[in-house]
């Protein structure tokens, strides 16, 4: 319950950041926004440049077309002449990001005119209906816009020319000073419900209010009129491109889509729409998808030139490239920075708005697109939640130096995946929204942990770190339940040492010489217990108790007791050799481990417990650390140990023992050293031979084996132990021997 408790903190921290999150997302906070158009663009940057297919061309007016032609705007003539080139060149179509709104004036013609009025007031000569002709001729011939319409009808591919329309509503109310030729401007024909709703909701695509068309003239002789408004994103951006504009209840075209038509005579434009907005327009199965304002994604190829400029100048003086313009879709505008037709795009701050027309065209005629899926938003969603949920379930649970590098892995691998989609799918999926969540998660949760978990796992830290295993305060206090009350029978070992003669050098030294060499002394075997992952369990006095695989359990517990063992009697010679130059007395210890099933666990009152072991077995570890004295070895350990470390350590067999307080004889063996070693007994072969002898009642053959080893190898004590021991059985054999010795002392 408690447990449950803990956690229900960061659960409603991790719900109150997804929910959160998720309202931004549906409510779409300006700053926000920005944010996520600004990822869009780093993205679009990050996929690099494409190429363009080679059906689209542009003839660009630019600086230097306006040096050697004259500045801007040109005569209508001049115009006239680059129509009439472009269109001698063979394009598929043309089209103009340029507006004819009101009649040139023409100084020779209208000078013409008045003279010929006041010669018939004054009766100069007659007036002819052949002199009428004439003269019409020749107002016509100094008529600039007379000379471009005469050009377009002349055309052989279709010219499309450009208009706009005033997007601020006040603006309706002001009178035009044009004529209105929205008749002649290209129209989708209908509305096409996709979801069978009972109304196709437009209420999102723009309004136009005060077309500014193209003169009559002009338009008449056009094949299409089409406008060049493109609407900038919150932060002045161009992303996306208008593909339909609402003006008294019809929907227009713009010059794109326009153009794009002429790729598909026969397609008869419509708009899909649903009970939620539009999603795309359609040209027979050519399907161009938008948002719900009948906004595109424009899809730079790269940045501004990256579709083959052709300077209008050389298409006036011939030199331009025969083939560069034929069997393209061509649109006509100004690129000369000093006329500001220079839009804000992700891939540059100074790109011609002629060039976006043409790119989206490009997209339209290559249907290669960027789309906001209609599942976007589910993914999105989904994405917060997952990434809230699997930060609680995962990361604030690991450690900080785990953690902050998998924050980054998962963050890193959700942009990539992110970026994937967007290259290759070329599906646009939020990526700002999840990403804060995800931090957002993270950062509350770690303050949590740092505040108020992570102050208690330091206190329990900070209070066991002295007398337990690294690996097991980890645990501790990763689940601080593990304190509680109670047990639970594991089988591990556990290892008993204990200094030799204790009481007497205790006699011989100062109070405070014996407590500095008793600190040295456990200091180092804490060190050699702790180092092999072991549980020092307590102290007593100048013995030590260990315990090996708990409360973190391992299968190597065995092992690790034995090579502590063989550690403290090396780490006993280097102390006898430091305390004997500063005239302390030699230290001798017996360690005996015993390896069995036990009861482990918090052992004491609610008030105090410790962690500790009980049972029979352990009691066996003390009694073989106290059997170490009685045979003259340091190290003794049970059969149960043996069999888990024989293949590791080289061990002899000791004896068959029946310990006090216990009926069941248990043979014991001598820890000697790690196999990669040399075996330390030469004489092995003669021992289990006497050793054998003595266990089957051959006394007196066993006998005469331990005086041989005895006098060859006086150093092995327990040759002599068998020795004195055999004396006395060969004297006087007993009746049912079973070679157990039983002692009746600790």
């Amino acid at each position: 319950m408690r447990r449950i408790r803990e956690f229900l903190w960061p659960l409603a921290i991790t719900l109150a950041v997804a929910v959160l999150t998720t309202w931004a997302y549906v409510e779409r906070p300006s700053y926000l926004e920005l944010l996520e158009l600004k990822a869009y663009d780093l993205r679009l940057l990050a996929r690099g440049p494409l190429a363009p297919t080679g059906q689209t061309a542009i003839v660009a007016i630019d600086e230097e077309s306006l040096e050697r032609v004259g500045r801007w705007p040109w005569d209508r003539d001049v115009m006239a002449r680059l129509t009439r080139k472009i269109d001698a060149l063979h394009p598929k179509a043309v089209g103009y990001d340029i507006s004819f709104s009101y009649p040139q004036a023409s100084a020779a013609g209208d000078e013409l005119v008045r003279l010929v009025k006041a010669a018939k007031i004054q009766g100069l000569f007659p007036i002819t209906p052949a002199f009428v002709q004439y003269l019409k001729q020749r107002i016509q011939a100094t008529h600039s816009d007379g000379q471009l319409a005469l050009a377009l009808a002349q055309a052989e591919q279709p010219h499309v020319l450009g208009y706009h329309f005033d997007l601020a509503p006040e603006s309706a109310q002001r009178e035009t000073s044009a004529a209105n030729t929205l008749d002649r401007a290209a129209r989708y024909i209908g509305v096409k419900q996709v979801d069978g709703a009972a109304g196709a909701d437009l209420s999102a695509t723009p309004r136009g209010y005060r077309p500014k068309t193209n003169i009559p003239l002009l338009a008449k002789q056009a094949s299409a009129q089409a406008y060049f408004n493109v609407l900038p994103d919150k932060d002045g951006t161009i992303r996306r491109y208008p593909l339909v504009m609402d003006f008294e209840g019809k929907h227009y075209q713009p010059l794109a889509a326009a153009m794009f038509g002429y790729a598909l005579p026969r397609a008869m434009p419509v708009l899909l729409v649903t009970g939620h907005g539009m999603i795309g327009v359609q040209w027979d199965r050519h399907v161009v998808r938008t948002d719900e304002a009948g906004r595109m994604l424009v899809n730079y190829l790269g940045p501004a030139g990256t579709i083959v400029h052709v300077p209008a100048w050389k298409i006036l003086d011939g030199t331009a490239d025969p083939g560069v313009l034929e069997n393209r879709y061509v649109l006509v505008g100004v690129t000369a920075p000093t006329v500001y037709d220079l839009r804000v795009t992700p891939v540059g701050v100074a790109y011609p708005g002629l060039e976006i027309h043409a790119t989206v065209l490009e997209n339209m005629l290559s249907q290669n697109f960027i789309v906001r899926p209609g599942w976007a938003p589910l993914f999105d969603i989904a994405a917060i939640w997952v990434f809230s949920l699997a930060t609680l379930a995962f990361l604030w649970r690991m450690r900080p130096l785990l953690s902050v590098p998998a924050f980054f892995v998962l963050a890193g691998l959700f942009i990539w995946c992110n970026q994937y989609f967007f290259t290759v799918k070329q599906f646009w999926l939020g990526l700002i929204y999840p990403l804060m969540a995800f931090l957002g998660s993270y950062l509350l949760l770690i303050a949590y942990r740092f505040m108020f978990s992570d102050r208690q796992k330091k206190q329990i830290k900070s209070a066991f770190s002295k007398y337990l295993d690294p690996g097991v305060v980890d645990q501790v206090t990763e689940d601080p339940q593990r304190l509680a009350l109670g047990g639970e029978k594991c089988v591990l070992s556990v290892l008993f040492s204990d200094i030799r003669g204790f009481t007497s050098i205790s006699e011989s030294l100062s109070p405070d010489a014996l407590v500095k060499l008793l600190n040295d002394y456990l200091t180092e075997m804490t060190e050699i217990v702790m180092g092999n992952r072991g549980l020092l369990d307590k102290y007593i006095g100048d013995a030590v108790m260990a315990v090996y695989g708990a409360p973190l359990h391992y299968p190597e517990h065995a092992e690790e007791a034995c090579r502590s063992a063989l550690l403290m009697m090396e780490k006993l010679r280097e102390i006898n050799e430091a305390g004997r130059q500063r005239g302390a007395p030699p230290l001798a210890i017996g360690v005996g481990i015993n390896t069995g099933e036990v009861v482990a666990g918090n052992m004491g009152s609610h008030q105090r417990f410790d962690y500790t072991v009980m049972g029979d077995n352990v009691n066996l570890a003390s009694r073989l650390e106290g059997l170490t004295k009685a045979y003259g070895v340091g190290v003794l350990i049970s059969a149960s140990t043996q069999a888990m470390v024989s293949e590791i350590f080289w061990t002899r067999t000791i004896d068959l023992v029946r310990v006090k307080g216990k009926k069941e004889a248990v043979e014991i063996f001598e820890l000697q050293a790690e196999i990669t070693k040399p075996q330390p007994l030469q004489h092995m072969p003669e021992y289990l031979e006497m050793v054998e002898a003595y266990r089957q009642g051959r006394f007196q053959q066993a006998l005469e084996l331990s005086e041989a080893l005895t006098s060859e190898h006086p150093e092995d004590k327990v040759c002599f132990v068998y020795l004195e021991r055999l004396r006395v059985l060969a004297a006087d054999p007993p009746q049912n021997w079973d070679g157990v010795y039983t002692f009746t002392t600790k």
